[in-house]
């Protein structure tokens, strides 16, 4: 019994040490990080609840990489703000939902998720519904984000962009930009443009949108085409030619990130122009293709000639004898 356990001991010592060895750890120059995408939220509720939304168990189910409080919130219980990250990086976060990104659907897998607590709200009326969606109309409340943090944004997304350095500018977006159909976060009032001077995202150049603006005056676009730019950029949109639902949604998310003034769902002069200066500064491989408007049928064929009329393609009469 005894050199039975004996036997048996030295075989789990063995086996354990051998266990030790056969792996080999290599590191391939062929590979990189699967994040690819920062999508930045706003949590509309305090601190306590959003935490509690983004760490527990419900019925819902939800969470984020990361949580930044805002300063003034009763409920943070902290002088000092700090980034709370909730789930490893290399781990899937169920932050996007359905989402459509540069070509790609279910983000999830490939993007970081921010949640800053920013308490927005809305009033419903109880009276009066829209008259395209058939949903309640609503009045909506903006708070601005505040500096500090915002500072703490921007310091976690400089640490981040260390880690995954294949993060393009045009791949730091908004829970709107990736779910224009039922998304408006991070809101109006984030500041894109601020983050993007500091260098975290795309931001158009305003000598480029002019240029464009004179253009589109003068010689204004189909709509195909700027489904089809928007596209391009990375939204999820199929370029219909129609002024459609999905079009007008994302036309509102394009607004909300680079025109937060005028929000419109419309494809005017200035949103083509700002859309197309970014095309020129991040996609200019595409610009050509995206400005080349193609001719309709009715524009290729040509009325014929009324009865006595020449043309250049009448064909000379033969000489009889």
């Amino acid at each position: 019994m005894l050199r039975r356990t004996l036997l048996f001991t030295s075989f789990a010592l063995a086996l354990a040490i051998s266990g030790c060895t056969t792996t080999q750890r290599s590191v391939s120059a062929n590979q990189n990080s699967r994040v690819s995408i920062v999508v930045i939220h706003h949590t509309t509720s305090n601190f306590e609840d959003s935490y509690y939304v983004l760490t527990e168990p419900t019925s819902r189910p939800v969470s984020s990489h990361y949580l930044i409080p805002e300063p003034g919130d009763p409920t943070y219980g902290k002088s000092r703000l700090k980034v709370h990250q909730l789930v490893d990086e290399n781990r899937r976060a169920w932050h996007a939902g359905v989402s459509h990104w540069g070509g790609k659907d279910g983000i999830n897998d490939q993007s970081i998720g921010i949640e800053l607590v920013n308490q927005t709200w809305c009033h419903a009326s109880k009276e009066n519904t829209d008259p395209e969606t058939g949903y309640p109309e609503r009045i909506c409340f903006y708070p601005d984000f505040d500096d500090g943090q915002l500072a703490l944004l921007t310091d976690l997304l400089g640490e981040i962009l260390e880690r995954h350095p294949d993060i393009k500018p045009t791949h730091i977006v908004g829970h709107s930009d990736v779910a224009p159909d039922r998304k408006i976060d991070p809101g109006p009032r984030f500041p894109w443009e601020r983050l993007a001077r500091l260098g975290y995202g795309a931001w158009f150049d305003d000598e480029t949108v002019i240029r464009y603006w004179e253009r589109f005056l003068g010689e204004p676009l189909p709509l195909i085409n700027i489904q089809e730019a928007l596209a391009t950029y990375g939204y999820g949109i199929e370029p219909t030619g129609e002024d459609d639902e999905q079009t007008r949604d994302v036309l509102r998310a394009f607004q909300l990130h680079f025109r937060p003034y005028r929000v419109t769902r419309e494809a005017d002069v200035e949103t083509t122009a700002i859309l197309f200066a970014l095309i020129e500064k991040y996609y200019p491989e595409r610009l050509d293709a995206l400005l080349l408007v193609e001719e309709t049928l009715e524009e290729s064929i040509e009325e014929p000639p009324m009865p006595g009329e020449e043309t250049d393609a009448t064909p000379e009469t033969e000489a009889t004898s």
